[in-house]
């Protein structure tokens, strides 16, 4: 019994080791920090396609009242390298869903007060656009980006941000 969990052992260890160097080839990661009005942490994974990037982006983003996870499928062209390598256009698409605690709510430029504090879950879709700079010396992002988006909350709000515009740093591995 003993040689069986140490051939599946083995053979764990060298799937690991095998995919390894695949995965470097053709893959980067990003982890940062993006600013704005739902500021957060972020995730990034880019895979190289072609003459772009295609990419994952998961955020979980907070601010006095409210939770987000926001997942976005994003694009990186290469359109710009007459100005510089290193500046990337990207833009993308995709959602977020997270909840707000409180007792008041804007609606079309108006405050609408409740009698006490509410649990509000909330779901939307998102747009992404924006410059990113790779610090090729080290290995750091900066860039910034306009997030507009459109939410519903429950009870029956609709939120439009037209212009959420962040900036972000990332370390890429």
């Amino acid at each position: 019994m003993p040689s069986r969990k140490l051939t599946i052992l083995i053979a764990i260890v060298l799937l690991l080791i095998a995919g390894k160097p695949l995965k470097a080839q053709v893959t980067e990661n990003h982890i940062g920090i993006r600013s704005g009005v739902q500021s957060g942490i972020y995730f990034q994974n880019l895979i190289v396609t072609g003459n772009a990037e295609r990419s994952f982006f998961a955020m979980l983003s907070a601010n006095s009242n409210s939770v987000r996870l926001t997942v976005l499928r994003l694009t990186y062209e290469m359109t710009l390298s007459e100005l510089s390598d290193n500046l990337f256009m990207v833009w993308g698409y995709g959602a977020h869903a997270g909840f707000s605690v409180s007792d008041h709510t804007y609606f079309l430029g108006r405050r609408y007060q409740f009698a006490y504090e509410r649990f509000r879950p909330l779901i939307g879709i998102d747009a992404y656009g924006g410059l990113e700079y790779r610090l090729m010396t080290i290995p750091m992002t900066v860039g910034i980006s306009m997030k507009p988006y459109v939410e519903i909350m429950v009870p029956g709000f609709v939120r439009i941000k037209p212009g959420e515009i962040g900036l972000s740093f990332a370390y890429r591995f």
